[in-house]
């Protein structure tokens, strides 16, 4: 289970520039077993961690990973620093091998939040992470977690650092730095975090496209999976006429996996409001069922099932009604407006979760509200 360990002296973290800008961390005072330390499983990962040269002259963080395969493995690291007005954390990375990465941090409660994040192979490339993106862990709660409230990062004391590249890799993340940006899930630094003045709703029997994977940017989604076992990988394919997701997928019994996704061709959003029905164009060939989540523009989840594709090898449109989707009754955002009503006005991202049990492939062409 990823635990943050060692959360005393806190006073030798980093420094902070002001509440929501600078650098939060430049890896100048790493100090193994006081400070930094690493965690892993008991079946074969490993973990060493050193710091090096980094990026433009900087120092950097260096890991030296091998995890096995439904393991888990990284570093915990104690910090000071208030985040609450931050928009995203940015930094430089890179890896012998590209795959995702994942940042918790641990707040003023002592709850564990969690982020994912791609990490490129070769050169330093730039990782922006919304704050907004981070979730409630949902394996670890700490012991001296206060339950029952929001995340508050303005009291941060902890950083994880954990690889998701199942096998041997070495990864380097350089100073970390914070900015008052967008808070768009994982939106890139440049990007618009704020929503259009309104987006487009549906009316007259139009439609919106929710996505039509035209874009390969790791930027604009993510993968989560348990630690059971379970994996989700997805790639992007180009057909004689279209590009499309496609996914291979292991879900464990009592486990989870699935991936989430920017709605739009931009970080504004769009408007469900008028829409019936959610269309998915799958492919598949054996029968999948297809779980779909909604965050609304209260930030609250709200969850329903598709119709069990036919298989076949074929491709075919799934539909979904609107109607259906409920708040989700085992996740809650950290910054949902708890009892607010359903407001599917402005929705940013979607998810995809597979509900049928075992090793399967599918494709979507896209997804349309209509």
């Amino acid at each position: 289970m990823k635990k943050f360990l060692g959360c005393a002296l806190i006073s030798l973290a980093l420094q902070v520039s002001s509440a929501w800008a600078g650098v939060i961390e430049d890896w100048s005072n790493v100090v193994p077993s006081t400070n930094t330390g690493t965690y892993a499983d008991s079946t074969g990962s490993k973990i060493d961690f050193a710091t090096d040269a980094g990026p433009s002259g900087a120092k950097a963080i260096k890991l030296t990973v091998t995890l096995a395969q439904g393991g888990y493995v990284g570093i915990w690291h104690n910090i000071s620093t208030d985040l609450s007005q931050a928009g995203n954390l940015v930094f430089m990375a890179k890896s012998t091998v590209a795959g995702e990465m994942q940042m918790a941090l641990k707040d003023a409660y002592n709850m564990q939040y969690i982020s994912n994040f791609q990490v490129a192979a070769g050169d330093w490339a730039p990782v922006t992470i919304a704050v907004s993106s981070f979730i409630k862990d949902p394996y670890y709660t700490p012991s001296d977690a206060v339950t029952g409230h929001p995340m508050d990062l303005s009291k941060t004391t902890g950083m994880n650092l954990a690889s998701h590249i199942v096998g041997a890799a070495v990864i380097e993340v350089g100073p970390i730095s914070s900015d008052k940006g967008g808070g768009a899930a994982n939106a890139s630094a440049g990007a618009s975090a704020a929503p259009a003045a309104a987006a487009p709703a549906v009316s007259n029997g139009s439609a919106v496209v929710v996505s039509d994977f035209s874009t390969d940017d790791p930027k604009t989604y993510g993968t989560f999976q348990d630690s059971n076992g379970s994996s989700y990988v997805v790639s992007f394919k180009t057909g004689p006429k279209k590009k499309y997701l496609f996914v291979t997928y292991n879900y464990v019994n009592g486990g989870y996996c699935g991936m989430w996704c920017r709605a739009g061709q931009t970080w504004d959003g769009i408007s469900l409001v008028g829409a019936k029905n959610l269309t998915l164009t799958v492919f598949s060939k054996d029968p999948v069922v297809l779980g779909l989540a909604l965050k609304d523009k209260n930030n609250n989840q709200y969850v329903a099932e598709a119709p069990s594709t036919k298989g076949g090898g074929k491709w075919e449109n799934i539909t979904v009604s609107l109607d259906s989707f409920k708040l989700d009754p085992y996740y809650t955002p950290p910054d949902a407006v708890k009892g607010a009503a359903q407001d599917f006005s402005l929705v940013k991202t979607f998810n995809i979760q597979p509900k049928t049990v075992g090793k399967f492939v599918f494709a979507v062409d896209k997804v349309v509200a209509k």
